[in-house]
């Protein structure tokens, strides 16, 4: 970071920003590094392995009008943590794909006091076929109102659900494991998940589990009641976080399917659910074998 550059703010964000290309090599070593900080054991390529493929390189859209990230700033550094994402899936990754992706601001907007910035990633392979293009969302600045991340409990009925609850037990290994996984960010990234004197200081008063890490829990969860992966090839996966993972929690994670209709065409609902009771995290996976 310049000691030039100025902190990206609110009224930076303009849509259409966009950063540089970003070019990964898919390796078996990558993929085995992501399968241990998740302890995703399925068949195939892990589906939210797609945040590591094709990182969420925010700072590299704000660095394109001469700006760091907040939380690259030297005087007063601040946290934007994730909110949520959905993820449009077109082709699986592969051991040797060359997965290249570009990082576009999209849009931001205001809500309960508090704003928000989406990102978008589109990630291609080395022909120029699309691999899945995704949406992030980050808290920009919370405001005097707190509801949007305020403690909340989805109804659940255990009865409905489907399969084997899936457990992950949290910890400050886990955490670090994930947040130490290569994805693009610059080494004066402080981050939430790794750096324990920032994160005391930030919203969450605490280390937390990168959200992109519980997306790939709840898919672990799909691959355990479909055939591994299944996503790859023309699913949708949209999730969002409503309380923090921390070390020391214990999720159970289940679901059920909130719709099929004659045309094969499926929606699962994933529930991830500490152990106060408090739903953390929900995805809605849409897949259709059309």
């Amino acid at each position: 970071m310049s000691d030039q550059s100025q902190r990206f703010e609110w009224n930076d964000a303009e849509p259409g920003l966009q950063s540089d290309e970003f070019l990964v090599k898919v390796t078996d070593s990558s993929i085995q590094d992501y399968r241990l900080a998740t302890g995703d054991q399925s068949r195939r390529t892990p589906v939210a392995y797609i945040f590591v493929a094709a990182p969420q390189r925010r700072h590299a859209t704000m660095a394109s009008v001469g700006c760091h990230a907040p939380e690259q700033d030297k005087y007063e550094p601040r946290s934007t943590p994730y909110v949520g994402s959905t993820v449009r899936y077109h082709r699986e990754i592969s051991t040797g794909d060359i997965v290249r992706s570009r990082t576009f601001l999209d849009r931001k907007f205001e809500r309960g006091g508090n704003r928000f910035i989406v990102f978008r990633v589109d990630a291609t392979n080395s022909d120029g076929e699309a691999i899945a293009e995704y949406e992030y969302t980050c808290l920009w600045e919370r405001g005097e109102v707190r509801s949007s991340l305020r403690r909340s409990s989805v109804p659940k009925d255990l009865t409905t659900t489907i399969g084997e609850v899936l457990t992950k037990n949290e910890t400050s290994e886990t955490i670090a494991a994930y947040g130490k996984l290569p994805v693009g960010r610059p080494g004066d990234w402080l981050s939430t998940h790794t750096n324990e004197e920032f994160a005391s200081k930030a919203i969450f008063r605490a280390p937390v589990n990168a959200g992109v890490a519980t997306v790939g829990y709840t898919t672990q969860w799909l691959d355990s009641v479909e055939r591994s992966g299944f996503l790859w090839n023309g699913g949708c996966l949209e999730s969002r976080a409503l309380a923090p993972v921390k070390a020391g929690d214990s999720l159970q994670i289940s679901g059920m399917v909130l719709e099929e209709n004659l045309n094969e065409a499926r929606v699962y609902e994933i529930l991830v659910v500490n152990q106060s009771g408090v739903t953390v995290f929900r995805s809605v996976a849409t897949f259709s074998d059309i």
